[in-house]
């Protein structure tokens, strides 16, 4: 064969792999853009200066009955370095490159330790993991979602999971061990 036409059969191969990706891409926004991150009803907070403020890597976000699904939330669509805002009010998560996220108090459900979410698999309880609900606007009714991060620092980590757990101590909440 000429080279021109295997360069031109690859290159159109790869065209066709970038336009499927780039279209499956937009089928999940669209699939998750029925989600509210806050529930109707709810205060959101201007949350740029809360008392405790953490960094670490964002993993991901799932639907906590399907944990091996990735959500494309406003703001929580990609993995990042991360600030993580914590106050009475809520918890803010601001991955790097996205804007910030507000999930207010009453909405976050569980603060647990992980081993594993999509994309990702770490050493026994190495993901710190928020569960928290959204609005799903299709059914009217709130879904639990589960964002997942990861802390180079032992000490940022047991201070953040500390900060979180005191924020909101709730009856579902597992306990964060040290």
């Amino acid at each position: 064969m000429d080279k021109a036409l295997v360069t031109g059969i690859v290159l159109a191969l790869v065209l066709v792999a970038i336009a499927g990706m780039i279209l499956s891409w937009r089928k999940r926004v669209a699939r998750d853009s029925r989600f509210q991150v806050v529930a109707p009803g709810a205060t959101v907070l201007d949350h740029t200066s809360a008392p405790a403020e953490f960094s670490g890597l964002y993993v991901a976000t799932t639907l906590a009955v399907d944990p091996l699904q990735r959500v494309t939330l406003p703001g929580l669509s990609f993995r990042a370095d991360a600030h993580v805002l914590v106050s009475q009010d809520g918890v803010t998560i601001a991955p790097r490159g996205e804007k910030p996220t507000f999930i207010p108090a009453a909405q976050i459900l569980q603060i647990h330790r992980t081993q594993v979410t999509i994309d990702k698999a770490v050493e026994k309880d190495g993901l710190t993991a928020i569960s928290w609900s959204a609005w799903d606007t299709t059914t009217q009714e709130l879904v639990e979602f589960t964002s997942f991060f990861r802390f180079s620092i032992p000490e940022v980590r047991l201070a953040c999971e500390n900060a979180l757990t005191t924020s909101f101590p709730t009856d579902t909440s597992k306990e964060v061990a040290s």
